[in-house]
């Protein structure tokens, strides 16, 4: 397959958007059974999820779906000049802006509010590791000062590494993606095991986006799934998870198999077929998945604003509280995408282009003073 072949046109796969969304749902599922299961919110029973779901698997489905995107979008660009430098500079300002914005909120909570909120300690190189997507040992855990975040500092590392394959030919760049992986995992196994950092990236979740990329080998090969084929998928895929919650199959040593598996067979049960058709149903669907980052990052802050919000009410349903957190969260990421993430990504995503225009513009200028 040439590179010409495999480039494709930068639209919008909006099944993969739905699914965007249906998993940063499962997440915020799985923080509400958390919530009421820890007692966080007064007065309120743990809820009893009977079919075991492991809610928080969204995670995995998202680390699939960004293997997917990433090369699904770049596929045809390896070792094309400036590419590199071009990949990063989007994937920094569609991912650091607003975690950033999270995480000085998250800090502020920490201080203002601190009978609020989980963690109560501070380190500073804690901090500065949670701002540069590091993971580090704090005084309350590896997790970083917004606690969500732990999946970005996988994100970041898999944006790092794919940036560098991209320097390369195709099949030499992912060649020696595969290998950096490879090495980062037996480390963390039976390596260096002193230094933080190289310890948590070697887990092998990272290998979920591995599958990602390879369906979108599949799908910009041509493989297309006939519906009941996607069914059965989807059925297999659910089922897995079920089965690993039922038999407590969780951690990052596992979770690349328990849950990373079954959540690459859900995904491909999403793409490898027939898209969406466009219908006012879809778009608001479509809306939704752009906004799953923006929901991820704030539906603990909705979450804890729900819950503080509920005790005031006595009510002593578990049920209700548990629908309308997760329809105010949904909310909550709606507006952030549309009225904070939307305009940061605007904003930044063409301030090389306007830099080097400014600079052509200044030659311009110098040139024709000269003459």
């Amino acid at each position: 397959m040439t590179a010409a072949a495999l480039v494709q046109p930068r639209t919008e796969i909006r099944s993969l958007q739905v699914l965007r969304l249906l998993a940063a749902v499962m997440v915020v599922i799985g923080h509400v059974i958390d919530i009421l299961q820890r007692g966080h919110v007064q007065g309120l029973a743990p809820i009893v999820d009977p079919t075991r779901m492991p809610w928080h698997s969204g995670v995995d489905i998202f680390f699939v779906v960004s293997g997917f995107v990433m090369y699904f979008l770049m596929a045809g660009r390896f070792a094309e000049p400036g590419v590199t430098r071009q990949f990063l500079w989007r994937r920094l300002v569609r991912i650091a802006p607003l975690y950033w914005i999270f995480t000085i909120l998250a800090l502020a909570t920490m201080v203002a509010i601190p009978g609020q909120v989980n963690k109560t300690a501070l380190a500073w190189d804690h901090i500065l590791a949670s701002f540069a997507f590091v993971p580090w040992q704090g005084p309350e855990g590896l997790a970083p000062i917004l606690s969500v975040g732990w999946t970005l500092n996988f994100e970041m590392l898999f944006y790092g590494v794919f940036a560098l394959a991209l320097m390369f030919p195709r099949r030499v760049g992912l060649t020696i993606m595969a290998l950096i992986f490879a090495a980062l995992i037996l480390n963390s196994r039976y390596g260096f095991q002193d230094f933080t950092p190289l310890t948590v990236w070697g887990f092998p979740i990272i290998l979920e986006f591995a599958f990602g990329i390879g369906l979108a080998a599949l799908y910009i090969g041509g493989v297309r799934l006939p519906s009941w084929a996607r069914l059965a998928l989807l059925v297999v895929g659910v089922s897995l998870l079920i089965i690993a919650g039922r038999l407590s199959l969780e951690g990052f040593q596992v979770r690349w198999y328990a849950w990373g598996i079954p959540g690459a067979l859900i995904v491909a049960a999403f793409v490898l077929g027939r898209d969406l058709a466009d219908s006012p149903a879809t778009r608001i669907l479509v809306i939704g998945g752009n906004a799953s980052y923006a929901l991820y990052l704030s539906h603990l802050f909705t979450l804890r604003g729900v819950g503080m919000a509920w005790e005031r009410t006595g009510w002593s349903s578990p049920h209700l509280y548990a629908l309308i957190a997760v329809a105010a969260s949904i909310a909550v990421g709606v507006v952030v995408h549309l009225y904070l993430e939307r305009p940061i990504l605007n904003g930044l995503r063409t301030l090389p282009e306007r830099w080097a225009n400014q600079k052509a513009r200044q030659v311009v200028v110098a040139d024709d003073r000269q003459h």
